[in-house]
Parts: C-alpha cells; structure tokens; sequence
C-alpha cells in the first residue's frame, strides 16, 4: 500500500468517516475529506490543480 493511500486512511479514520455512514456523514467533514483528496491527487499530477498548490508540487527535471 502506498503512503497517499495510508494518508487518506488515516483522514477518514480521524474524520471518522467510511463507506458504512456516508449517508449520515456530517457535508462538512465529507467536503474536508474530498478536499484533502484531491489535494493530494493534485500534488501528485493525476488530477488539474497542481498549479494552485505551488511549485513543490510539480514533477521534478531529472537533468542534472
């Protein structure tokens, strides 16, 4: 398991979130979750948005 998939874990979990109540999840926690999600999957490249996040985000030049 990689470390994004135990990171988002970990939020769930401290949100107290899972697949069993998301019909009874708090809108706030669940938009907070979404967010940090796809914060993370922009950081990562795999969604639009990295260039919001800054330029730590972006892939690195393998030149040197």
């Amino acid at each position: 398991m990689d470390d994004f998939a135990l990171e988002v874990a970990r939020e769930a979990r401290a949100l107290r979130l899972n697949a069993l109540n998301l019909e009874n999840a708090d809108p706030q926690k669940l938009q907070t979750f979404a967010r940090q999600v796809l914060e993370g999957l922009a950081a990562r490249g795999l969604v639009a948005g990295e260039e919001q996040i800054g330029c730590h985000a972006a892939p690195r030049w393998s030149g040197h």
